[in-house]
């Protein structure tokens, strides 16, 4: 990395994170943090933590939980508080500096990542203890030495001295070539503006978008109105723009994201990162990708995860089908016989159908939903479900003025968690919307219980002058999901930090979250917060009434929707020999069975999939569905206990949100429900009738 740009700060006793946080519950002192703090902090807590390895591997004791895997489980406390300020940095406001930086500190990371997994002299110690246990550990003890040890197995510590060399190279080609897609689809999302000064093609969109657009070109320094490709300005223009060409170039500029031939294209870095996955899956002993990722996974292996694809497909597919038959049917009456149904036109005639069967639109109910009332309307159903509490507390430092945080108390006062909040988009911040732990929960050997720090980030639209900030009932929806996931870290429960909420196995961990979207058209919810902004009514009855019958509307086309996303990751990820063809002709090939609409030449969804090409759902995206059953099954007990009930809302924290990784998913859910779980609970609540097989 070039220093012109960045000059690090080297003295310890002046890096903030290098030094205890003299801050409120030991918050990040993101005031006093400066980009040139980072590296030098990521180098410190490198050499800190080879010596407390050393530490480990020098010990002539026979190996033991206490002298070995203990002390393992402690080191690289600094790094951690370092990649948590880095990471959030990557996701709310990412430059060309930070860029820059995580290029470095993540190949820096890699590096020392590998030389820990693959010390011989530490994976021996932690082989002696894992085949010598005996039963004297407790539950929580088994599962942290059962988790460590494969966590070595799957970073290559079986492998022979020229095996893991190889390792290092495709763990390090690997890292730099996701940070790359990553950057090029940030960068070109932030590049397009659709700018309009010609106020007539406004027509059909919402006054809050508009609104919101105006801002937009306010903030650019233009006259009119500016859209994005960002998801409260995208989705509603596709919604309610009569303007048919304009829905096609913004829909264009989305789906062609990553495949415009330009130097944001990323076609050639998907080849390059599945193709060095293969060889990593390989190197470990593994056919494709997804047998190594399933391997550690409830699915267990790849073809469990197409059973369940295969299922969805069978019980799902005639309803999606039916669905958008109805909606071009809808749209050749408005338009003529002759109309051809394009990907630009689906949302904007679904919504004229909506309005048709419910007299309903996703406009209709955002005067009630103004943004500090579903915050008070969640914050309460935390409060009836589980007693907690939240107080606002200005004084804690944050990385942006729009950020707020709460302490959250226990129902008998006890201090759980600090909860940051980041709402509104802005250029350089990540698009949609996710819950981090930006500092992990976990007990002292004296008992001290350090609690954890969550954030929950959404981008939704701005607050314009004179009106605040409005939600759809998706982006409710979407505010109850990542506040479920938030809810995991805030309860989290256990003895060693590795094992904490949210940190479990992948396709669990959307269980906590997708149960919370169950309450988002619950009329009990609802009525609690859910008041017109101006005048302070209640949803009307009728309106009210309309939200649920329309609840399975495109229930069938959504969840096509997401299988097709599933089966496009098991597709890269289900290689068995390297890659050699054109990336958007495969990803039409591999949902080709799907197909509901017309294919659009070069756009497609895998050159811009960053759920699959850099975060954690690599031959995972399976996984939402996974949960979702999990979650219908679940909340199922919820319904015929009462949705409020108190008594399975304390055994779904005791069971599920406070255990953490502490057990394997499958005997917590067991715990919780009673049984396994089923996938008949999602049909019924999807309106589904079909008898499903087990394929």
């Amino acid at each position: 990395m070039s220093n012109d740009n960045i000059t690090e700060i080297t003295d310890a006793t002046k890096n903030p994170l290098l030094q205890p946080y003299n801050t409120p519950f030991e918050a990040i002192p993101f005031d006093k943090i400066e980009l040139s703090h980072i590296l030098p902090a990521i180098k410190e807590g490198i050499r800190m933590e080879q010596k407390e390895i050393a530490a480990i591997t020098g010990n002539s004791v026979a190996p033991t939980f206490e002298n070995t895997i203990i002390p393992f489980e402690k080191t690289g406390e600094t790094i951690s508080k370092v990649t948590s300020v880095l990471n959030t940095y990557m996701n709310v406001r990412n430059d060309e500096e930070i860029q820059e930086i995580s290029e470095e500190a993540y190949s820096l990371l890699t590096e020392h990542r590998n030389n820990i997994y693959l010390d011989e002299k530490l994976f021996s110690r932690i082989k002696e203890v894992y085949n010598n246990a005996g039963p004297a550990l407790n539950s929580e003890q088994c599962r942290l030495l059962q988790t460590i040890y494969e966590h070595f197995v799957a970073a290559g510590a079986n492998l022979n001295d020229k095996q893991k060399e190889k390792y290092r190279e495709l763990t390090q080609n690997l890292n730099k070539l996701e940070l790359k897609f990553q950057e090029n689809t940030l960068k070109e999302t932030d590049n397009f503006s659709l700018h309009i000064t010609d106020k007539g093609q406004l027509d059909g969109l919402p006054e809050s978008l508009v609104e919101s657009a105006a801002l937009a070109a306010k903030e650019a320094g233009k006259e009119g109105w500016i859209f994005t490709l960002h998801r409260p300005s995208y989705i509603p223009f596709l919604c309610f723009s009569t303007q048919r060409e304009l829905r096609k170039k913004l829909y264009t500029a989305y789906s062609s994201l990553g495949a415009k031939s330009d130097e944001y294209d990323n076609r050639a870095l998907v080849v390059q990162i599945v193709n060095a996955r293969l060889e990593l899956a390989n190197l470990l002993g593994y056919n494709t990708y997804s047998d190594y990722i399933t391997s550690q996974r409830m699915a267990r292996n790849s073809d469990n995860v197409f059973s369940l694809l295969g299922r969805l497909t069978w019980s799902y597919l005639p309803t999606a089908r039916r669905e958008t038959d109805e909606i071009k049917e809808l749209a050749r009456e408005i338009e003529g016989d002759n109309f051809e149904l394009m990907p630009w036109d689906f949302l904007y005639y679904s919504e004229k159908l909506k309005q048709k069967k419910h007299s309903l639109d996703d406009e209709m109910l955002r005067p009630y939903l103004a943004l500090e009332q579903v915050l008070h309307g969640i914050a309460n159903l935390a409060t009836r479900l589980y007693g907690i509490t939240f107080r606002k507390n200005e004084k804690i430092p944050v990385y942006h003025p729009d950020v707020r945080v709460f302490e959250v108390y226990d129902y008998d006062g006890r201090f759980l968690a600090l909860l940051y909040c980041d709402f509104f988009p802005r250029k350089g911040k990540r698009s949609g919307a996710w819950m981090d732990s930006i500092k992990g929960q976990y007990k002292d050997a004296d008992g001290t219980d350090h609690r954890p720090h969550v954030t929950l980030t959404t981008n939704i639209t701005k607050p314009t002058p004179g009106k605040p900030a409005m939600l759809t009932i998706d982006e409710v929806n979407t505010m109850l999901h990542e506040f479920g996931h938030c809810l995991h870290g805030i309860f989290s429960d256990v003895t060693y930090e590795s094992l904490c909420s949210p940190d479990v196995l992948w396709d669990f961990v959307e269980l906590p979250s997708q149960i919370m979207e169950n309450f988002t058209t619950q009329k009990e919810f609802l009525n609690t917060f859910a008041f017109h902004y101006e005048t302070g009514a209640t949803i009307p009855e009728e309106l009210l009434q309309r939200v649920n019958d329309a609840r399975n509307f495109k229930a069938g086309y959504n969840c096509i929707r997401q299988v097709g996303l599933g089966l496009i990751d098991q597709a890269w990820h289900n290689i068995s020999k390297p890659f050699d063809g054109e990336v958007l002709t495969y990803e039409q090939k591999a949902i080709e069975a799907l197909k509901l609409l017309p294919e659009v030449s070069g756009t497609g969804i895998t050159p811009q999939f960053s759920h699959i090409m850099t975060g954690g759902y690599s031959a995972g995206y399976y996984s939402y569905k996974w949960a979702e059953m999990l979650d219908a099954d679940a909340f199922a007990l919820f319904k015929e206990n009462g949705i409020f009930s108190t008594k399975i809302a304390q055994s779904f924290r005791d069971n599920i949100l406070a255990r953490g990784n502490s057990e394997h998913p499958q005997i917590l859910y067991k715990k919780f429900r009673g049984s396994e779980p089923h996938l008949d609970a999602m049909l019924q609540r999807d309106g589904i009738d079909t008898i499903c097989p087990h394929l």
